[in-house]
């Protein structure tokens, strides 16, 4: 297995290293620049969508209640025409009932002792329980129908009047289990006068499934308050009570929460982003038309951006595996392209080693690297012919060097031997010398005191002295006129 240095020093795996980060560095910028727009384009339309499906579930919702209105104002005349005819009250509660899906309840309710002949108290009640439509005369003293809020409240406005959702808790007649909310309105006869009070009813699981069902993501929530800022539908199913929506933020006196809590019972609409619950949320609100109502939709961050999170995930390992088969594939490429340098390196290694008989294959590529590999042919071979000369000449000059060598130890020996005769006659003509030179001082200091014979036997033994000296001149000049000789014939 190679190791990291045999990968650094490795050409074709510099080469793709190099050219993946390239690649990853404008796949990066292109990928951030991408990104950057993309989630932006996605938080808009994101909360174009929610702002829609908010906007839809308010308009159907209004419909629906708009719906129920005109029925309920249809059917108040027919009361009202009728009055004489008690009878046909409970008819009417039940035939609305028939007519119209959205309606689950009605009541057509009566001041105390208006039909004495009914007694103190007639309400004609009828309930659509899903299977069966019951009706009856739901006034007793059990039940005093003309002290609750849904009877109370447009009695004194003396006008169409939206209530807040509420559940009777009656054990005779009719038991109903469901919270309702009512459309009640004042019953007036001839004369102007009022005489009772028109209601009917709409189950709270209608509005729970109908504003439960406003999901634009997974996460997402609806809050619809009433006019005192009280849940009208919950935000699960395993909450049974209705509790105020931002109780917890009263107590905390949270001022975002606070302030959105006030702009929906102040039927304000629009947008606001804050923290709930600890996640930051987008969160759309809306008052409906008709009820004094306000639903609030609510986006946490995660949610708007969890399919660009995903979108992104997606890319990023795509851009992961795509950059991993690009560092292969370029790997392979290059390594391909570059296996002839190999060879060549190869081939400069036994180059190196003084062979220059490797062979080296022809090429038919005509890039750069079959160029220089035709050339680093040419050069091999350029070079080992040269090599061959040079090795050639080096045998000539080593031969000429041996016989060289041998000449100067020759020579050398020849100087010692002259040296040595030098030497040798040198001290040879030492002594003649000196006695010459000591018999001459000796007769030019006592020539005149000398006989004659005594000078002529100092004269003879300079001349013989000198004799001497001259033959050893003469034997060294024959061996200086023999030695060139002697040279020239042993050249």
């Amino acid at each position: 297995m190679k190791s990291l240095k045999d990968y650094r020093r490795s050409l074709s795996a510099r080469l793709s290293v190099w050219t993946v980060l390239v690649v990853t560095a404008v796949f990066l910028a292109a990928l951030t620049i991408m990104f950057t727009e993309s989630r932006d384009h996605v938080r808009k339309d994101t909360l174009g969508v929610a702002r829609q499906t908010l906007d839809g579930t308010v308009l159907h919702i209004d419909n629906t209640l708009r719906i129920v209105e005109v029925a309920a104002n249809n059917m108040l005349r027919v009361i009202e025409n009728n009055l004489d005819h008690p009878d046909k009250m409970l008819d009417y509660s039940r035939l609305i009932l028939e007519n119209n899906r959205d309606i689950d309840g009605c009541s057509i309710s009566f001041e105390p002792f208006y039909y004495k002949e009914k007694g103190q108290y007639f309400s004609a009640y009828s309930y659509n329980n899903g299977d069966s439509i019951q009706t009856e005369n739901e006034g007793a003293d059990s039940y005093r129908y003309h002290t609750k809020d849904w009877y109370q409240k447009p009695k004194k406005l003396n006008r169409p009047y939206w209530t807040e959702p509420y559940q009777e808790n009656t054990t005779e007649g009719i038991v109903v289990h469901d919270i309702f909310s009512s459309y009640s309105q004042p019953i007036h006869d001839k004369a102007g006068k009022l005489v009772g009070v028109f209601s009917v009813d709409i189950s709270l699981n209608w509005f729970s499934d109908t504003v439960s069902a406003t999901k634009p993501f997974p996460n997402s929530y609806t809050i619809l308050l009433g006019k005192g800022g009280t849940f009208l539908v919950p935000t699960d199913s395993t909450r049974q009570s209705y509790e105020n929506v931002f109780a917890s933020s009263l107590n905390n006196a949270e001022p975002a929460i606070e302030g959105l809590r006030e702009a929906m019972i102040a039927g304000e609409s629009g947008y606001r982003m804050m923290t709930i619950n600890g996640e930051l949320s987008h969160v759309f609100y809306k008052p409906f038309k008709n009820t004094g109502w306000s639903v609030a939709m609510v986006c946490p961050e995660s949610d708007i951006y969890a399919s660009f999170h995903q979108l992104k995930r997606t890319v990023q390992l795509v851009t992961a595996i795509g950059l991993l088969l690009l560092l292969l594939s370029t790997w392979y490429i290059v390594s391909r392209s570059v296996r002839p340098l190999q060879k060549l390196v190869d081939s400069t290694h036994q180059m190196m080693q003084h062979e220059f008989s490797g062979e080296i294959p022809d090429s038919k590529r005509e890039d750069e690297i079959g160029q220089l590999r035709r050339r680093f042919k040419a050069m091999q071979q350029s070079l080992g012919s040269y090599i061959g000369k040079v090795r050639q000449q080096s045998s000539v000059l080593e031969d000429r060097h041996a016989e060289l060598q041998q000449a100067y130890e020759q020579v050398k020996e020849e100087e010692r031997v002259r040296n040595a005769v030098l030497h040798k006659m040198t001290k040879r003509m030492s002594g003649p010398v000196a006695d010459i030179i000591a018999v001459s001082r000796t007769i030019c200091e006592e020539y005149q005191s000398m006989t004659d014979d005594y000078l002529c036997a100092m004269v003879d033994k300079i001349n013989n002295d000198t004799n001497q000296v001259g033959e050893l001149l003469n034997e060294l000049l024959r061996a200086a006129q023999d030695e060139p000789h002697q040279t020239n014939e042993a050249s």
